[in-house]
């Protein structure tokens, strides 16, 4: 390892100096040497917190966001209680799975304690989410701390200001505690940067937590984090929140603000990112956005739209309301593995038995995943090597898949163009759903990708975004769904001639290389205990109703 002259550190000394740094304001007692995240067994991790942790550290961090704040209002817990039961365990976590990029504890215990001192003395919260321990991609800019991006050249510089969902975040009561790893750029599905290497699933580390907010599904997945504040450009709250059984919500752009955000390809707008909280139950993923709207975001940030939170439309679509629901069983192109295709049956009968109507859908994934390469490869990863070359750190080839020279201006404008064609086409086709009398489709159900979370170093084997990359070029609202985990003894694999399943029924033979390599990846005896997740999407601005049928399906699923 060698040094730039003149005494610069070189890129590879800055990065093992953040490793270094990472659990230093941690406290001793967290911190448990005989843990490594090497990958020397596949067994899950998620029973090894309870070898650690106290009794009470262990009740603490078994509840969702909803039941802590109920704790501590309460005053069953104390915010410090919260705050180092999380800490504790997020430490093992990153420990195990490489997930977390800073541990801000001596500020994080500070307002803990402040949040403690106020309702001891006024019994008043300072907000709807007061003594909630929060971790935050590290792209959230927060005061004090290095958001690096996933990228080199940012370790040194600390933030003087707060992204403005963090700032929302603080005045709500929340205590911001973790900050998480990302792929390099938000331009991977995988978790793997040079500051940390690669991070790992909780159910299994051999497995990819996914990306590119895979340290959030990590640390979440592993319930070190009640909840965690992603971002989706193409998937990256909905396929770690899949790989980790999480419930995530990727809103429509403006909805939840991501002003002051770090990321690359910044200025790029004709398919945004959006930011949306990662978390363990759909309640707390209600009380997060219902936070977070209430608040007002567009007298913040420029970019939201003021439109207030409609309690109302979440109920009555969580309720026994019966409902017009699409299936999007599969695109034509790249067949979802048993567990998945066994979810959506799970799903489509659970609905049926309780008197929704079920619609068949599918979209042109096959144009959307052109558009959006398209709009993601415009500048050819100019950007990507740009911030790279800030610290001399050599570019990820993942994040740099552009096979295209850059686009002129009047290109993009013709993209931008041929973006908004295919969302009025998708537009006219939901509208067409309506039949005899009865409105539109309410929603739809899919997968979020065709297979379960891959193993490390066959996530480009296996690669195909187009379930989920499909909303973010609609800019529709989505939210995942928790179904099971891949059962063996019932998630069986297709025959080795890849048209036939497992109990004899004929499938469309594989369309092209891909599809043929996820169906062969898929081993029943290896896989056995990942989660399997779908997604429900809704139209523009639909996050209430998409969590309300989140929320009744799981409800739903609870009963079978």
């Amino acid at each position: 390892m060698g040094s730039i002259s003149n005494g610069i550190p070189s890129w590879e000394e800055r990065a093992e100096d953040k490793r270094r740094r990472i659990l230093s304001q941690v406290p001793a007692a967290f911190i448990h040497k005989e843990l490594t995240h090497t990958l020397e067994h596949s067994a899950s991790v998620q029973e090894v917190p309870s070898k650690y942790l106290s009794p009470l550290e262990l009740e603490i961090t078994a509840l969702d966001a909803v039941a802590l704040v109920s704790g501590v209002v309460s005053r069953r817990y104390t915010s410090v209680q919260v705050l180092n039961a999380f800490t504790h365990r997020a430490a093992i976590a990153h420990q195990l799975l490489n997930c977390c990029l800073d541990f801000p504890y001596h500020a994080a215990l500070g307002r803990a304690k402040e949040l403690d001192q106020i309702l001891d003395g006024t019994g008043k919260t300072v907000g709807p989410l007061h003594g909630l321990p929060i971790s935050v991609k590290d792209q959230c800019r927060l005061i004090g701390t290095e958001t690096t991006c996933g990228f080199i050249y940012p370790l040194g510089q600390l933030d003087t200001d707060d992204a403005v969902i963090v700032k929302i975040l603080k005045d709500a009561g929340t205590v911001i505690f973790a900050k998480t790893s990302l792929s390099i750029g938000c331009m991977w599905g995988e978790t793997v940067n040079n500051i940390l290497g690669r991070a790992c699933n909780p159910y299994n580390r051999t497995f990819s937590c996914g990306g590119s907010s895979g340290g959030e599904g990590a640390l979440v997945g592993f319930h070190g984090s009640p909840i965690g504040i992603g971002s989706d450009l193409g998937g990256s709250i909905r396929s770690p929140s899949a790989y980790q059984g999480l419930y995530g919500l990727r809103p429509t752009s403006g909805r939840i603000p991501y002003y002051r955000m770090l990321n690359s390809m910044e200025g790029q707008e004709t398919i945004q990112s959006v930011v949306g909280p990662m978390a363990t139950s759909a309640e707390a993923i209600e009380l997060f956005t219902r936070t977070i709207v209430e608040a007002q975001p567009w007298m913040q940030d420029p970019g939201c739209v003021p439109i207030s939170w409609n309690q109302t439309t979440l109920e009555s679509f969580s309720s026994s309301r019966k409902l017009r629901i699409g299936v999007f069983e599969w695109d034509g192109i790249c067949l979802p593995q048993p567990p998945i295709r066994n979810a959506l049956k799970t799903v489509t009968k659970a609905l049926k038995a309780a008197g929704h109507e079920i619609v068949p859908w599918k979209i042109d994934t096959k144009r959307a995943v052109e558009l959006v390469l398209r709009v993601f490869r415009a500048d050819s990863a100019s950007d990507i090597h740009r911030q790279c070359a800030k610290s001399g750190e050599p570019p990820m080839e993942s994040a740099c898949d552009s096979p295209e020279p850059p686009k002129s201006l009047i290109e993009a404008w013709d993209l931008s163009m041929e973006c908004k064609d295919f969302r009025a086409a998708v537009l006219r086709q939901w509208n067409e759903t309506a039949r005899d009398g009865l409105p539109p489709m309410d929603a739809y159900f899919a997968p979020v990708n065709p297979a379960v979370a891959p193993r490390h170093g066959d996530y480009s084997k296996v690669r195909y975004f187009a379930y989920t990359a499909s909303v973010n070029i609609l800019d529709y609202s989505a939210c995942t769904l928790p179904v099971g985990f891949v059962d063996p003894k019932v998630d069986l694999a297709d025959d080795s001639s890849l048209t036939v399943d497992a109990a004899g029924n004929a499938l469309p033979p594989p369309t092209c290389e891909r599809d043929e390599s996820i169906r062969k990846r898929y081993d029943p005896a290896i896989y056995a205990g990942l989660p399997v997740t779908l997604q429900i999407v809704g139209r523009k601005y639909e996050e209430e109703k998409v969590i309300g049928i989140v929320k009744m399906i799981t409800e739903l699923l609870k009963s079978t």
